[in-house]
């Protein structure tokens, strides 16, 4: 959380030196709620797809919860014009799938015997030392004298940023989903 809050305080600092949009006029909550809405019309149609391909509940669920994030940020990046407008929007989507994330872990640990549960935390948390670290090599590496600058630089730093933590929670997920599957 540290992390994402950093990259806010970043966005907000460019979006004042730099005298970027952040979307806020475009992005209204009005119209996320809207953009959110239609996605949510899309759900029962996805839902019975996804029920006649056989998948179970929990990976229907998966799919359901991913698609929302991925939609959304789709529907999102339509409406923006700016680097900083998209860096905002990866911004919020790695923090929507930390929530994920921290679903699906508390879901795993919860279908591990006792004494497996340790494993997975140590785990975790060395999962999450490594995000912490690589992130703060991603921003050394973005910084001038290294990457020669330029807006670029942040926006792969915070798509690199949001990759960890949607393929830890993709990793999470397949260790619950193998479980779940063999019983």
């Amino acid at each position: 959380m540290k992390v994402m809050k950093l990259i806010t305080i970043f966005l907000l600092v460019a979006k004042i030196s730099f005298g970027q949009d952040d979307g806020s006029d475009v992005l209204t909550p009005e119209i996320t709620q809207n953009l959110k809405k239609n996605i949510e019309k899309q759900i029962p149609r996805i839902k019975q797809r996804l029920i006649n391909e056989g998948l179970n509940s929990d990976q229907i669920e998966f799919y359901i919860d991913t698609f929302r994030i991925q939609h959304l940020v789709s529907k999102k990046f339509e409406l923006v014009h700016s680097t900083i407008e998209m860096n905002f929007i990866i911004s919020e989507m790695a923090s929507s799938y930390d929530v994920l994330l921290n679903k699906y872990y508390k879901k795993l640990l919860n279908a591990l015997k006792p004494e497996d549960k340790k494993t997975l935390i140590n785990a975790q948390k060395a999962w999450i030392t490594f995000r912490d670290a690589e992130n703060k090599l991603i921003q050394t590496m973005s910084n001038f004298e290294y990457s020669g600058g330029g807006t670029i630089q942040n926006s792969m730093a915070i798509e690199s940023y949001e990759n960890m933590i949607e393929k830890r929670t993709i990793d999470i997920f397949n260790y619950f989903d193998s479980i779940i599957k063999d019983k």
